[in-house]
Parts: structure tokens; sequence; C-alpha cells
């Protein structure tokens, strides 16, 4: 969606699996997402350029952590849904905090960049209310640690 709006074009299931594949080898969690937003932006420069097959060059900018900062802040492209961390902030899921390590695995959790430093962040803010030890967070890759 965030390309789109760039004016790049992506509409078949191959464009989808393109896309899945900037997220990963592109995109990062930033712990500061308007520090590094800003940052970024006063760069003046595109943090990646990527040569698409039609010979395109794609261009990264903000696009690197805009995408992911979704996860925690949907309403950054419209949505209006609950963010990641209000599992563990109504409740649903704060017994996984008393019973550390938390183990991300599968999918971006297991290869974005940043994801467990950031959700260990939002973690400690959200349950040092209720719990004593800290959080832990463990990221493992299902299908390279069996």
């Amino acid at each position: 969606k965030l390309l789109c709006e760039k004016g790049y074009n992506f509409t078949t299931a191959q464009d989808r699996l393109f896309c899945q594949k900037l997220v990963m080898d592109y995109c990062y969690v930033a712990l500061d997402f308007e520090k590094e937003l800003k940052r970024i932006r006063n760069l003046g420069e595109p943090l990646h350029e990527v040569v698409m097959k039609d010979g395109t060059v794609l261009k990264l900018r903000e696009e690197c952590i805009v995408a992911p900062e979704v996860l925690f802040n949907p309403g950054l492209v419209g949505m209006d849904k609950d963010n990641i961390m209000s599992l563990f902030q109504h409740g649903e899921f704060t017994s996984l905090l008393r019973a550390p390590p938390l183990i991300l695995s599968g999918g971006c959790a297991s290869g974005l960049k940043g994801l467990g430093e950031r959700i260990q962040l939002e973690l400690e803010a959200v349950s040092k209310n209720f719990i004593d030890d800290p959080v832990t967070i463990v990221k493992t890759n299902i299908r390279e640690d069996a």
C-alpha cells in the first residue's frame, strides 16, 4: 500500500511475493519511530534502491520503517484496528509475561530486524505494573531450528 501511494504498481501474486521479500530484506522496526523517521527524512536520499525486473528503480525511504510500524500503529495506513501491543495491554495474554521467555516465531517475527527489541521495550513499559521480573524475548525460526 505504501509503495502504491508513491506510484509503484503491484497487483499480481508475484508482486505481493516481491513486496514480502522487500519487507524482509530492507524493512526494520525502529525503537523510536518518530526519531528514526526524522533521521531518514533528513538524509535526502533513499536508504535503498532496488532494481525491479522491468528496470524500474524502486527507491525505499521511510517505507522501510513505516511498513513494520503498522504493527504498532495501524492508523499510519488508515486501518482502524488494534495494535500488536493491545494483546498484552488488555490482559488477554498477560499470563505469557509471567512465564518467560516470550518466543517470537515464524513469518516476520523471526526475520524482521528490530521486532524483538521493540516488542521487549513496549512490553517492559506495559508490564512494569504487574510483574517484577524483566520481560525476555526469544526469536526463533522454526524451520531452521527444527
